[in-house]
């Protein structure tokens, strides 16, 4: 048995093959759910992954303008940001689509490498977790397998952008407010060495 979990990542990590992550999966009561119920749960727990990938992403962007670093050549652990951006669920992550499109970087570092990222995952069952937040486990995973990816949703270029520089000019809460705006884009798991190359 797997469980469907979404881990926040950045492209940077995806190009280091997720030697270890961790994801935000529905609880045990939540997985049990069927039809439209399930798939409403697992909607939420897409957008607290897409938030918690939004913030870990931004305060990087913040924080490497001000060192003097490039942005996007960090990366980590999104799901370490912890439990405010995941509280804030659905709103600060935006609702999340299917669409297309790709884009260049964020107006700092030397390409979109430090975009965020939500993977949709199948773990094992056995994999370790603990509550995230009310009705969401954060799952631990020491090794991802990339052939137990189902897809890769990302932002759009022009709305990446726009949130980075929102983020330099006003901070991570505008920023986040500009990604809440729209969906995030969808791409099947047999297209993540084109989008890689695409948006290197």
């Amino acid at each position: 048995m797997t469980i469907r979990c979404y881990i926040p990542t950045t492209l940077n990590a995806l190009r280091s093959g997720l030697p270890g992550a961790r994801a935000v999966a529905p609880d045990e009561r939540g997985r049990s759910l069927r039809g439209e119920e399930l798939e409403t749960v697992e909607f939420d727990a897409m957008c607290i992954a897409a938030a918690l990938a939004a913030s870990s992403a931004l305060d990087r962007v913040i924080g490497g303008a001000s060192s003097g670093e490039s942005v996007a050549g960090s990366d980590g652990d999104a799901a370490s940001s912890g439990g405010d951006a995941a509280s804030s669920g659905g709103d600060a992550a935006g609702p999340v689509g299917d669409g297309a499109g790709v884009g260049d970087g964020a107006g700092v570092g030397d390409g979109s490498g430090g975009a965020r990222v939500v993977v949709a995952y199948d773990a094992p069952e056995s994999c370790p977790r603990e509550t995230l937040t009310e009705g969401f486990d954060l799952i631990g995973l020491v090794h991802v397998d990339m052939s137990a990816v189902a897809s890769f949703h990302l932002d759009e270029d022009a709305v990446w952008n726009d949130a980075v520089r929102l983020a330099l000019e006003s901070g991570a809460e505008a920023a986040e407010d500009r990604l809440g705006e729209s969906d995030l884009l969808w791409y099947d798991a047999t297209e993540l060495p084109s989008l890689l190359d695409e948006r290197g």
